[in-house]
């Protein structure tokens, strides 16, 4: 009888133990439902300031802009008071959502990608912007000693990075360019489906009118 009075308290505090030990434990969850933890973010090395920014878009906008302006409009002459492009303004929510595409479809590959290269471009003279300057991105990777841009080539359900350069043969060979490709580079055949990883379809956007719009001074029109 006495043993048995002894293991009755000793129980009841067993059982306080583990409900306190429960209380604990639910505590920390209810913290976890507070605000989120700040994640602080560098500033990455390729971030410049604004005075070096104002003076690459004036620097482009004395040296470079006359040069193609004249050259559409006297020499070309198929825009009628062409001007040059000036900047290109992409959605960011779309840009983010390339970026997780590309990493995403990399993965599937087992490719890393070391960059996101930006190519200079010009839309053709039909077109919502003809002859007018671009830009696009294309992701690269690691090809032998090189950093190369990459698509991706899908051939019996196995996905691999390939060079875009080993890719213009096909293309210029069922038609869709005109431009020639290099010689013995081509990986692919006409069932092969490949995935591109170049993105563009950027606004165009003229030159501000304004000094208080954008980096232009009013005088660049």
């Amino acid at each position: 009888m006495k043993l048995l009075n002894l293991m009755i308290p000793l129980t009841m505090m067993a059982l306080v133990l583990v409900d306190c030990k429960g209380d604990h434990t639910n505590n920390e969850d209810d913290g976890n439902n507070g605000p989120p933890t700040v994640v602080v973010v560098e500033r990455p090395d390729m971030a410049i300031e604004l005075d070096e920014a104002i003076a690459l878009y004036q620097n482009y906008g004395a040296n470079r802009v006359k040069l193609i302006e004249d050259h559409e409009n006297e020499e070309v002459g198929e825009v009628d008071n062409f001007q040059a492009t000036r900047s290109l303004t992409f959605n960011y929510k779309e840009l983010r959502q390339y970026l997780d595409y590309v990493e995403q479809e990399a993965k599937k590959a087992d490719t890393e990608i070391l960059g996101l290269r930006v190519y200079l471009g010009q839309y053709d003279i039909e077109g919502r912007h003809p002859n007018s300057g671009t830009v696009f991105f294309n992701p690269t990777m690691k090809k032998g000693d090189n950093e190369v841009a990459f698509a991706i080539q899908n051939q019996n359900g196995n996905p691999t990075a390939v060079p875009v350069g080993q890719l213009q043969e096909y293309y210029l060979k069922i038609g869709k360019i005109k431009t020639p490709g290099k010689a013995n580079l081509v990986l692919v055949q006409d069932d092969d489906d490949i995935t591109s990883l170049a993105a563009n379809r950027g606004g165009k956007r003229p030159p501000p009118s304004t000094d208080d719009d954008d980096y232009d001074d009013g005088n660049n029109n």
